[in-house]
């Protein structure tokens, strides 16, 4: 029988450090965006949502190809640790880890929607994140309660 509580250092451990990733990605997006202004959080979103910056197909290449290997490893990782879990069903794990990655890659291709001209405003961009940050500490919280 496997000793199940020495999963809980490594576990704990990758929560904190995905934490620590998350909370540095949300903060770069905004700086990226004009937060280091004057305005605060509230100027930034607003000025999203009216104009966001100019995006180009190669510069959208050049931030999705990253974007979709870390981000797609970091969930891959963090949804087999739910592997573990005695208290979570498999089909409900299922369901959460497509749905997750359906939320990633509408957030990586959002950007692309703006890039082409699809979308004038940054809305489906801070609509994607927020439902891909919900739905990933809502995955962090069932790995952390379900060990």
């Amino acid at each position: 029988m496997k000793n199940l509580s020495l999963y809980h250092i490594p576990i704990g451990y990758m929560l904190l450090y995905t934490v620590f990733i998350l909370a540095t990605g949300v903060w770069l997006f905004l700086l990226s965006l004009g937060l280091s202004g004057s305005g605060g959080i509230m100027a930034t979103v607003q000025k999203i949502l009216s104009s966001p910056e100019p995006k180009s197909l190669q510069h959208f290449m050049e931030v999705t190809t990253p974007h979709m290997f870390s981000m797609g490893a970091l969930l891959f990782v963090v949804a087999h640790f739910m592997l573990f879990s005695t208290k979570i069903s498999q089909r409900t794990s299922l369901i959460i880890s497509m749905l997750l990655f359906v939320f990633l890659l509408f957030n990586i291709f959002s950007y692309g929607t703006i890039s082409l001209g699809f979308v004038v405003s940054g809305w489906i961009k801070l609509l994607s994140m927020f439902l891909f940050v919900g739905m990933f500490l809502l995955l962090l919280g069932i790995v952390a309660v379900s060990l």
